[in-house]
């Protein structure tokens, strides 16, 4: 590939990234969304009620969660759907080595695995290890605590996002986002960096891919050989969303209002699954939950390439009401207590 057609696609992903709402910031994205939050705090008498949501959680499963602890709720409660993690901490780099080490040996912890941070969201600082000496280098540089994981191959992973009131014994789903990790195909002749940059979609953010494979960029794919771009399901890793609401069932929600049961008062939230078919995640069978995330979480299958913007901002303006909604039904029936302002602004900071 010449410099010349290396800086034309640089121009054009600069233009797509720049008119195509799904790669904008978040800090210019979600300003109208913060408005309406703001109208809602107002309608509803409380900028904090959100944290009223999910009362059993702590902070309402919002700013400050700790992912270990709710998969470990989680997993107590039903554990054939859960993947196993472990919260590795310690006072120091050398104690959470040594800490990640024992249970790798104790648990038989095998490789690859993932380790990310406990409190990380858009799914930042998610990694999946293969090695001894992976491991030590990423807890070496993540100065929280950090959450260690089994590897479920799947190959399939969605969003399920859900949704029950107070006073309702069954929820229902508001949004399924399938997400597909981007692959290139190999021709015999180019490198893998090549092979980033041709790609119709993949060079919109070849500079992410090619950091994270910095290392086997001038690999030489056989003919039809693939290679994975993504193994982690989140828009931040670069994986492709798309409305998968053809998947929700019947079966698959009774499955998860009896999961939601092992949570004290846990209505909102959304679950990244992994599984192998369809038809199993549609028979609400044969998957496991890598997370739940709640009211701070969203509906991700509006990233959807083609989706409108106006769709976009419905569906969120209509995830936000809910929010409100139940946050408003736990302060007035279960006397449900939200931090106060500085103490959310101090967690989000």
């Amino acid at each position: 590939m010449t410099g010349w057609e290396k800086l034309r696609l640089r121009v054009r992903a600069w233009w797509l990234r720049l008119t195509c709402w799904e790669f904008w910031p978040p800090w210019i994205f979600y300003i109208p969304v913060a408005l309406n939050v703001v109208r809602l705090s107002f309608k509803h008498r409380g900028i904090t009620l959100p944290l009223c949501t999910n009362p059993g959680k702590y902070k309402g499963c919002h700013i400050g969660e700790s992912k270990g602890r709710s998969l470990e709720l989680l997993y107590q409660h039903a554990p054939e759907y859960i993947a196993e993690s472990w919260l590795i901490q310690g006072e120091s780099v050398e104690a959470k080595i040594a800490f990640a080490e024992r249970t790798i040996k104790e648990c038989a912890v095998e490789f690859p695995f993932i380790l990310k941070p406990d409190d990380g969201n858009r799914g930042s600082g998610v990694k999946v290890i293969r090695t001894h000496s992976e491991a030590r280098e990423y807890l070496s540089v993540i100065e929280s605590p950090v959450v260690m994981q089994r590897y479920v191959a799947g190959p399939k992973e969605a969003g399920v996002f859900y949704i029950r009131h107070p006073n309702e014994g069954v929820g229902r789903i508001f949004a399924i986002t399938e997400k597909i990790s981007p692959e290139v195909a190999g021709d015999g002749r180019s490198t893998l960096e090549e092979l980033i940059w041709r790609d119709p979609r993949a060079f919109i953010i070849a500079d992410t891919y090619c950091e994270r494979f910095r290392d086997d960029l001038q690999t030489v794919l056989k003919p039809g050989e693939k290679w994975r771009l993504v193994n982690a399901g989140n828009d931040a890793q670069g994986c492709i969303f798309y409305d998968g609401m053809r998947l929700a069932s019947d079966a698959l929600l009774q499955r998860l209002d009896k999961i939601g049961r092992g949570y004290p008062d846990f209505y909102l939230g959304r679950y990244d699954v992994r599984y192998e078919k369809d038809e199993d995640l549609m028979a609400g069978k044969n998957f496991k939950i890598l997370e739940v995330n709640g009211a701070l979480s969203e509906a991700t299958s509006i990233y959807e390439p083609g989706n409108s913007l106006f769709s976009a901002y419905r569906t969120l303006f209509e995830q936000w009401e809910i929010v409100y909604e139940i946050g408003a039904e736990n302060r007035r029936y279960r006397h449900a207590k939200a931090s106060d302002f500085k103490t959310l602004w101090r967690k989000a900071r």
